[in-house]
């Protein structure tokens, strides 16, 4: 992606020059209409910059692109579904709820069809998701109120766009992952509902200036992951009932390459509970290496915060920190830094976890060796020195460390 003026762009900069963007192209706007029996996509395709495609609850199955449900590719696009009066989108949902609980009228349903594989698409034209590069950025992507079912491949997602924002938005049993902003810049994801997913319900990567805030994900093996990207903040979400609840993953595990910068993810003020789902993931994938029973699980990657989240009823972690190679190793002996080299930096360095509400976390860990606790910190020098890494102030906790001391680092604080 070409992200050189946005890595230069101040944070309040980039926020201000997205909203000067929306306010610019107002004045010239218009709205496109959409009702039950019509195609979205040809209101997308008939739209200008900065115009609006407001549709109307009901079911739509569209035909007219073998690959996706809906192509954008236009900047400054809106894309709304418009609920029922008295019913929301996205909020409240809860385990074990299904996508018809709020009656089919209720909001707008995006189902897969034929051959296609993503069902919300945003990126430039030309610029396909399984492309490796693209010449060009898209301006700004707005979508609410959708529900988006049934895709082999992603619910929704972006490619080399700057300035987008998913609000109000349900994935339901998109298999692989759900909610999807991937290459992309200064963006806010909020009060989204995703779950079902083969390998993430909501995964944040190659990405920069992304804010992820009050969403529910449940009922994939990853619930939210963050991977290759800067600048990612976390806040008040329902993380349950996955196999991780929140994975932060080393370049290795990630689709994209490595980055000059991958810090500052802040992990804050969520609710996090009750991952124990039996791993779904496909054999022979990553995500189906990953353990059952963990909060949050930190893999080889440094520089980021997790803070006051309430972490409760795991089976095996609430918080795990631990080396790439080291984590790997676990599932493949032969497996280590020397044989099997990553691509970047496997140890984890410089990461603050602190003030963290832990309870009943370890009580069913899995047979692989490692005891089951509130936290657990592992690193295998020299190859994973981990160096300063802050655990503080998280109450009276279980805890497992590889320090010579048995203690948790605090090098950092």
């Amino acid at each position: 992606m070409k992200m050189k003026s946005m890595l230069k762009r101040p944070m309040t900069t980039a926020w201000l020059a997205v909203g000067l963007l929306l306010i610019a192209g107002a004045a010239d706007a218009k709205v496109h209409r959409v009702r039950p029996g019509q195609s979205i996509q040809a209101a997308i395709d008939r739209a200008s910059p900065g115009d609006t495609i407001l549709v109307e609850p009901g079911t739509y199955q569209e035909t007219q692109n073998t690959r996706y449900g809906l192509r954008i590719s236009t900047p400054n696009l809106r894309l709304i579904g418009k609920a029922r009066a008295g019913r929301g989108h996205g909020a409240g949902h809860r385990h074990g709820r299904g996508p018809g609980d709020r009656g089919p009228e209720a909001k707008v349903r995006l189902l897969h069809t034929g051959s296609q594989e993503t069902g919300i698409y945003a990126a430039p034209a030309g610029c396909e998701y399984r492309d490796t590069s693209c010449p060009d950025e898209l301006d700004g992507f707005y979508i609410r109120g959708f529900s988006v079912e049934g895709f082999p491949q992603n619910g929704i997602q972006t490619r080399w766009v700057d300035g987008f924002r998913f609000v109000n938005n349900e994935s339901i049993d998109n298999l692989n992952n759900g909610i999807y902003p991937t290459l992309s810049a200064n963006g806010l994801v909020m009060r989204n509902v995703s779950y079902g997913s083969l390998d993430t319900a909501m995964w944040v990567a190659g990405s920069e200036n992304v804010r992820v805030v009050g969403n529910e994900v449940f009922g994939s093996p990853i619930g939210l992951e963050i991977s290759v990207s800067n600048d990612v903040k976390v806040w008040h979400n329902d993380i349950h009932d996955n196999t991780v609840g929140v994975g932060l993953f080393h370049p290795n595990a990630a689709g994209n390459p490595p980055r000059p910068v991958m810090t500052d993810w802040v992990i804050a003020h969520n609710r996090i509970h009750d991952n124990n789902l039996p791993n779904p993931a496909p054999p022979g994938s990553f995500q189906a290496g990953v353990p059952a029973g963990v909060g949050v699980l930190l893999l080889g990657v440094s520089d980021h915060e997790i803070r006051d989240n309430r972490i409760e009823g795991h089976d095996f972690v609430g918080i795990g920190v631990l080396g790439w190679c080291t984590a790997t190793s676990l599932g493949d002996p032969s497996r280590n830094c020397e044989n099997d080299p990553p691509i970047a930096d496997p140890s984890a360095n410089r990461n603050l976890v602190t003030g963290n509400a832990l309870a009943n976390n370890g009580a069913n860990p899995p047979p692989i060796g490692l005891p089951g606790v509130d936290i657990l910190y592992v690193q295998t020098p020299p190859f994973e020195p981990g160096v300063g890494n802050c655990f503080e102030d998280n109450g009276a906790i279980t805890f497992f460390s590889s320090e010579p001391d048995g203690e948790l680092p605090t090098d950092g604080c």
